[in-house]
């Protein structure tokens, strides 16, 4: 079962309102409201990309993957436990057929088949 997600104005809407009127609001220009079209971190891809592979729209080195792969919204509460069947496995990062490296807990949504080979 998957973690509904919440729209970047939606989410925007409800973290202005626990803000406060001191914080200064969300985002970079201070209106506390992200336009979908806009860059508020100025890494190249708008809110709405960003929000639609999963990255955050207001870090910067956090962007969408150039094959379009979503990010899961859990991948930062993941908890290695062991290498075991049934145990989660720590994260790492193997590249994909675009050259990217990406990372396995990034994919903690989802079922990930690994398939390697090796030649001697």
């Amino acid at each position: 079962m998957t973690t509904p997600r919440v729209p970047i104005l939606g989410l925007a809407a409800l973290l202005a309102a626990c803000s406060g009127p001191d914080s200064g609001g969300l985002d970079p220009d201070g209106d506390t409201t992200l336009d979908p079209q806009g860059d508020e971190d100025g890494d190249g891809f708008t809110n709405a990309e960003e929000d639609a592979g999963g990255s955050d729209p207001l870090d910067a080195s956090d962007v969408p993957y150039a094959g379009g792969w979503p990010k899961g919204d859990c991948r930062d509460d993941i908890e290695p436990t062991g290498d075991a069947e049934g145990q989660i496995a720590a994260d790492f990062a193997l590249p994909d057929q675009f050259g990217e490296m990406v990372h396995l807990h990034d994919f903690c949504d989802k079922t990930v088949m690994l398939e390697f080979s090796g030649f001697t």
